[in-house]
């Protein structure tokens, strides 16, 4: 995995100095406040710089989605349903920012990465202090290209230094674009480390955004050529290709095979109404299950075995998020549909809080399966009438964090409409937890039903409808 490139120091630097120079207000006492490459490398954490500003690109109206979108317009109906484009109308994200330990400029330098869709620059630190920026107004902000969120600028158009304007990049090229264009097919395929493997010291004591999913690929590499047949990069998985118009405004070009943006990856959308078109979208869980045939043991219990096996996924799962975690759960009922015995295990990592700091984890590497033996007591001895059920959650967030995220108050409405109501009542419009597995055994004959895709989705949607101690969760 090649590390991502990025502006150099010194481009920086320079940005910096005329971003500065650019505002008619600048403090009178300039000497406590401390210039943000004293605090973040520009190359190693470029997370912390926004993409400058981008000038329309020329023959395209402007570098919003929806100028792409005029011709580009199936990508852009793609971009329109992902997770992409609500990175900035994110419940929890938007409830996480109300903490006063919230480095608020550092955190939208991934949601909004586009200087464009920034009120203001952020120059520098008061003495150095990540919780006191200095700003200065941006005359180049956009509200309309704010709201999208992760647009399509922020992988596709830069700024050329020399002249000034703006161009589009592209993986391939192409003699047929009115607009200017540079092919580079590593800068794109390298482009998502920028915020899905920051690394770096603990910016605040609870601040948790450091992944190391570049570094779980790279451990994976021969055995993601041995299971693929060639190595595999956020890309070649997340966007799989497509032959078709890659500008659907010009019909008479032939058709290429260009990358899908759908980026479905967990299967936990932002929004309730987006399980819907979760399929279509080409969703897969990378992880495979298996139950085998269950066993009553002396007549008084019921012994199961469920491997859970990282099939798919090059990374760990689950990845990123410190708070995610696969959780399997297996209940028998009776034949009247009542719980009698239960029991749970948990894939994840387990943090401590305040400060933040991880105690344990237990996921699986890619390719790497783990065997889960639950016992389950039965309420008298010999075979009973009723069913085993098996199911597999991935959990963005448990029920308990769920209600802190709720507690959250002052949300900033600017950013997210009607965004204190969305967070009270978060339960009912951002999902939790999807349901990727789940095997019924009917008692004492051992038929079997595995659900299928269509009605896992459904399950999934059924959650909303819970309250929150009655969820797994």
């Amino acid at each position: 995995m090649k590390i991502f490139r990025t502006l150099s120091a010194s481009s920086l630097g320079l940005l910096f100095i005329l971003s500065f120079l650019a505002c008619d207000d600048t403090p009178e006492d300039t000497s406590n406040v401390r210039p943000l490459q004293e605090r973040f490398d520009p190359v190693t954490q470029s997370y912390a710089y926004p993409i400058e500003n981008l000038p329309p690109v020329e023959f395209v109206e402007g570098v919003k989605a929806s100028d792409c979108g005029k011709c580009h317009v199936t990508i852009y109906q793609e971009w329109q349903a992902t997770t992409h484009a609500s990175a900035l109308r994110d419940i929890q994200y938007q409830s996480e920012l109300t903490k006063e330990d919230s480095p608020r400029w550092l955190c939208l330098n991934c949601h909004i990465p586009v200087q464009n869709q920034r009120e203001y620059f952020v120059i520098g630190l008061e003495n150095g202090d990540v919780l006191k920026p200095v700003t200065k107004p941006n005359p180049m902000f956009d509200p309309d290209m704010q709201k999208e969120g992760i647009t399509c600028a922020t992988c596709h158009v830069r700024l050329d230094k020399e002249t000034g304007k703006s161009y589009v990049i592209g993986p391939k090229g192409s003699k047929n674009a009115p607009h200017p264009l540079k092919q580079d097919r590593e800068f794109l395929h390298n482009l998502c480390q920028r915020c899905h493997n920051p690394q770096g010291e603990a910016i605040t004591p609870n601040l948790i955004c450091w992944f190391e999913t570049t570094k779980e690929v790279t451990e994976a590499a021969q055995a993601i050529i041995e299971k693929f047949g060639s190595p595999q990069d956020c890309v070649t998985c997340h966007m799989p290709e497509t032959e078709r118009l890659v500008a659907d405004a010009y019909p008479q070009l032939p058709a290429k095979k260009t990358r899908q943006h759908h980026w479905v990856g967990s299967g936990v959308p932002k929004w309730y109404d987006s399980f819907d078109t979760l399929l279509e979208r080409g969703y897969h869980p990378g992880l495979k299950v298996t139950v085998a045939q269950p066993v009553f043991h002396q007549k008084d219990s019921l012994h199961l075995a469920i491997t859970m096996k990282n099939e798919r996924a090059g990374h760990y799962l689950p990845t990123g998020d410190p708070e995610r975690f696969i959780l399997a759960v297996v209940k028998l009922l009776d034949s009247s549909g009542a719980v009698i015995a239960r029991d749970s295990y948990r894939i994840g990592q387990t943090w401590l809080w305040s400060p933040a700091r991880k105690i344990a984890d237990n996921r699986l590497k890619f390719g790497e399966s783990m065997t889960w033996r639950p016992r389950l007591p039965l309420p008298q001895r010999g075979a009973m009438k009723g069913t085993l059920v098996v199911t597999i959650y991935h959990v963005r967030l448990s029920s308990k964090s769920a209600e802190h995220i709720m507690s959250a108050r002052n949300v900033n409405e600017r950013y997210l409409e009607n965004g204190n109501e969305l967070v009270r009542n978060a339960d009912k419009y951002y999902p939790f937890a999807a349901v990727i597995y789940q095997e019924k055994i009917k008692l004492p004959g051992f038929q079997r039903i595995v659900l299928s895709p269509q009605e896992l989705i459904e399950l999934s949607k059924a959650e909303r409808d819970k309250p929150l101690d009655e969820r797994e969760y």
